[in-house]
């Protein structure tokens, strides 16, 4: 049976006044970034918060399973909450009641609102009555409008979106790192640990295309079309870069090089390449059962890969386990991303963590990616860029050694080519069956390619499937 509203209109006079009874407030001030949603007087949150009651005692008695079968019982409570309390209210005020309900009960508050903006690509909670901020591409961080008073509900919040993977965050156990089921990552960690933080990192909605590369100044046509033709290849490749570079992005974008119909094996330790192909297994360390990667590169090694991904390695184990998967031979190519600013820099850190220099020759091919700040002179704006700097080839006969390929000219902010002679390129040209000519002929129809459709407003299986069509007609 439901509580009575008057039972719940005389909890709420026993509330200290002045509590935000929502745990979270909307301010009408200037933020870099504005949350659309108005600011609830103290007698308005009230009405929620006792709406709230009454929902969680109908949700025992109905089947309320999707978000419009919540709005829809919010409004009629609200309705019905509003005539208790004589409390006169017109249809906008009743559907704006609804919405702040429906956010707060059956969502995540204000930040759903973040959430399904797909130009804000991270949300930072940190700290009580402090202004929530955003990273929002192509401005970087920006402050929001929108604080959160309650560290209950911030832990609520946390433990809503982590319910569907069985985890929870407690003061027992203060901190929480998962990969929510549409791709985002959520860190989290409350008392003792910090005061309460919450960092989600969102997908893109769309993935980005090879094309997308070339329209941000990422990549030029020239270098993406000798990454193409060397990604058929049997080689293995690493994406180095400092972080929050685009490393993965760019590793799965490369990925639509590669024909659909081979067998990907994913090794990771947080879920976040996304590749277009249908034949792929996915697997991901867990630290809690004891399974690492190191031990999941191993069961790889038995599954006939035409292809492995190791992900991001960062210790001398996972480390390794990428140069085990590349020395056994059996997969066509090996690729993981890793933390190092140039392709010299990543034979040395490889080094450094226990890989001998006989094993680094095993690598072919190192893409360095940069995130760097840019200034304008004119505008006096500094924005921030993702650039590749250097794609290199590993010396074959001197440890610790690199051929740059491609280098990023700073000054005209794009890659230009700096090889005459790539023994890695004449090694792919013979397993290709190719002549001098053919392979220069091969690498200028494929940079035409890229530049005929980098102007086309097309989404990323479409990029694959014009891709596929052209590198492997049948």
């Amino acid at each position: 049976m439901l509580k009575s509203l008057n039972y719940i209109k005389i909890s709420l006079l026993k509330q200290n006044k002045g509590v935000f009874m929502l745990g979270w407030i909307i301010k009408k001030e200037d933020a870099d970034y504005i949350l659309d949603l108005p600011k609830l007087s103290e007698d308005e949150q009230k009405v929620v918060y006792g709406v709230e009651e009454l929902f969680k005692e109908a949700s025992k008695y109905g089947d309320i399973d999707s978000k419009e079968k919540a709005k829809k019982k919010l409004k009629s409570l609200i309705t019905l909450h509003l005539k208790d309390l004589k409390i006169m209210a017109d249809e906008d005020q009743i559907n704006y009641l609804t919405e702040i309900s429906t956010a707060h009960i059956f969502g995540f508050g204000f930040l759903d609102k973040l959430l399904n903006d797909d130009e804000i690509e991270e949300i930072g909670i940190i700290g009580l009555n402090t202004p929530v901020y955003i990273y929002l591409r192509n401005k970087g961080w920006q402050r929001t409008n929108g604080y959160f008073t309650d560290i209950e509900l911030v832990i609520d919040i946390i433990n809503k979106m982590a319910r569907q993977l069985g985890r929870r965050i407690t003061y027992q156990s203060p901190r929480l790192n998962a990969v929510l089921p549409n791709g985002a990552r959520l860190h989290a960690s409350i008392p003792p640990i910090s005061k309460v933080e919450l960092t989600i990192r969102k997908p893109k909605e769309n993935p980005m295309t090879v094309f997308d590369l070339i329209k941000y100044k990422t990549i030029n046509e020239e270098a993406l079309s000798l990454i193409w033709l060397l990604m058929q290849s049997d080689l293995s490749v690493l994406i180095s870069g400092n972080t929050a570079s685009g490393k993965t992005t760019t590793l799965n974008s490369i990925f639509s090089f590669i024909p659909l119909t081979e067998r990907i094996l994913i090794t990771e330790e947080t879920p976040e390449i996304n590749i277009p192909h249908f034949h792929k297994v996915n697997m991901v360390s867990n630290a809690e059962l004891g399974i690492t990667i190191s031990s999941l590169v191993s069961d790889n090694l038995r599954m006939r890969p035409d292809r492995v991904i190791v992900g991001e390695v960062r210790n001398e184990e996972e480390v390794q386990a990428l140069i085990d998967t590349i020395l056994s031979g059996q997969a066509r190519g090996s690729y993981a991303t890793f933390h190092a600013q140039s392709s010299k820099e990543t034979l040395r850190r490889l080094h450094s963590l226990g890989v001998l220099d006989i094993d680094l020759q095993s690598i072919d091919l190192i893409i360095v990616q940069r995130r760097m700040m840019k200034y304008d002179v004119k505008t006096r704006e500094i924005k921030e860029i993702r650039r590749i700097i250097e794609i290199s080839e590993v010396d074959k006969e001197s440890s610790m050694k690199t051929q740059n390929l491609f280098e990023y000219d700073y000054e005209k902010d794009g890659l230009i080519q700096v090889y005459k002679n790539s023994k890695l390129l004449e090694q792919v040209r013979k397993s290709l069956g190719l002549t001098k000519k053919e392979l220069e002929d091969e690498l200028k129809a494929r940079t035409e390619f890229l530049k005929k459709f980098k102007k086309e407003n097309i989404n990323f299986n479409e990029s694959v499937n014009e891709i596929q069509k052209f590198a492997f007609k049948k």
